[in-house]
């Protein structure tokens, strides 16, 4: 598992993704171009990609969880492995949303 990502974090990197994005959206409603057009469709394939590899990071983890050895489930507990299981599964969105804030405050 990677870097912990904070809901305050995700949140502010989701704002600003928004208050950047939102714009080329409106204007290529209006006006349509390449770079808007283009926009557009990372948008949507990066979501896909994100959800594809959460999906995949939550079904590793548990089967890494059921193959936890007998000797060593007492140290599982039911909240701990959701846990496990929902990072895996958020951390792709995660580090895409933060990534995009970043790569769209350095475009302004």
């Amino acid at each position: 598992m990677g870097k912990r990502h904070t809901a305050y974090d995700v949140g502010m990197a989701t704002a600003e993704t928004l208050a950047h994005r939102l714009p080329i959206l409106w204007w290529n409603m209006v006006s349509p171009s390449a770079a808007g057009n283009a926009e557009i469709s990372k948008m949507v394939v990066e979501k896909q990609h994100a959800f594809i590899e959460g999906m995949a990071g939550a079904q590793t983890e548990i089967v890494k969880l059921a193959m936890t050895p007998w000797w060593l489930w007492h140290t599982l507990t039911p909240h701990g492995s959701a846990q496990r299981i929902s990072d895996a599964a958020t951390d792709p969105s995660s580090r895409r949303v933060k990534a995009n804030a970043k790569r769209l405050r350095s475009k302004a």
